[in-house]
């Protein structure tokens, strides 16, 4: 494993007051779970919408930049997973060869703070970036 994954790893916990969302309102909370298994790495994510609805995603990629297939994936056939300077561990979703959501993942300085820039590219109605703050959970 590239060891620049390290500090994406663990549990987060969101801070809604500090999040911000062009599409949708701010959850009311939530959590965030990065793990690495043989050099994958999942992606599991929990909300408490306003309505007090749960939605849970999850999802796994190599953190290579290759475009790899999403068969199980309703709105996205491909996704690529890359780290880049300044830790940063991004995600691109495509649909026939165009990117429809890009995730840049971003920690601060000291590995306790990530912040998620979720941009979905809507060929109907634009872009809507939502930046989701999360607290490394202790």
């Amino acid at each position: 494993m590239d060891e620049r994954l390290t500090p994406f790893l663990g549990t987060w916990i969101l801070d809604p007051d500090l999040s911000r969302y062009e599409q949708g309102s701010v959850p009311l909370g939530g959590s965030l779970k990065i793990i690495e298994k043989g050099g994958e790495i999942g992606f599991f994510m929990k909300t408490v919408e306003g309505d007090g609805e749960t939605v849970a995603a999850n999802f796994s990629g190599i953190p290579d930049g290759e475009d790899r297939p999403m068969p199980q994936n309703p709105f996205a056939d491909t996704l690529s997973l890359s780290l880049e300077a300044g830790q940063i561990l991004t995600s691109e979703a495509k649909r026939g060869g165009l990117t429809i959501m890009v995730a840049k993942r971003e920690l601060n300085e000291n590995g306790s703070e990530l912040t998620v820039y979720q941009t979905v590219h809507l060929l109907d109605a634009g872009s809507f970036t939502n930046e989701a703050v999360y607290v490394r959970a202790h």
